[in-house]
């Protein structure tokens, strides 16, 4: 029986787990995704996969954020990949949504930006979400309450608050997402952040931000003297 010679990256793939132990910094872009994706296709060589993910993607940080659904597009990528590429996307937002489960306290808007960008960021249709904090900034709830279309979503301020009210929350925050890349507030925004605000006023609870995101940016309404 003929034994079949190994593969020819099998040697180039354990050269580079080696050179990752010994520094990370060392790889490349390219050859960092390669080895990522070997985790889904263990049986493929990876490199010109990489080196055209990419190309395709503009630079690692566009092909990490890629769509899983666009993975498709890439010849050699199939469901595997788009399975982890979905399982990153969301161990990243559970990573930076690590303040609920601690119920820690808000000590810095990076922190705010931080979640709400990894959890909302790569979407490619809008939706509506709402932090709930207590008294004392402690973080209550971060919880989707709308989902739109492309370009839009229905949010409805009584719904808001009622989730506010139903988890005992002392102050919100407003989140969306705007998946055409545009972060500047629309006048529907605007106008949706002036009603919340009184109503909840009327309540006794605070608005303390709307922030929106988008793929690479976010902005806060807090920050641009509109709240």
């Amino acid at each position: 029986m003929v034994r079949e010679a190994p593969a020819h990256y099998h040697g180039h793939r354990r050269r580079l787990r080696e050179r990752l132990a010994a520094d990370p910094r060392a790889l490349s872009d390219y050859e960092l995704l390669e080895l990522l994706l070997t985790h889904a296709l263990p049986r493929r060589d990876t490199k010109p996969i990489a080196k055209d993910m990419i190309t395709r993607f503009g630079s690692l940080a566009g092909a990490l954020q890629a769509d899983p659904d666009r993975l498709a597009e890439v010849p050699g990528l199939g469901e595997a990949a788009a399975s982890l590429w979905r399982t990153l996307r969301e161990c990243s937002a559970r990573a930076a949504c690590s303040p609920l489960a601690a119920k820690e306290k808000f000590s810095s808007p990076d922190q705010v930006r931080d979640m709400v960008c990894s959890r909302l960021g790569h979407l490619t249709k809008e939706e509506f979400w709402v932090i709930l904090v207590d008294n004392q900034n402690r973080l209550i709830r971060f919880e989707r309450v709308f989902r739109g279309t492309v370009d839009q979503t229905a949010a409805y301020p009584r719904e808001i608050l009622e989730l506010a009210l139903r988890h005992h929350a002392s102050g919100l925050i407003l989140v969306h997402n705007h998946p055409g890349g545009d972060p500047n507030p629309s006048r529907q925004d605007r106008t949706l952040t002036e009603t919340v605000g009184r109503l909840a006023g009327d309540l006794g609870l605070r608005l303390l931000d709307h922030i929106i995101v988008t793929g690479r940016s976010c902005s806060s309404f807090r920050a641009l003297g509109l709240i």
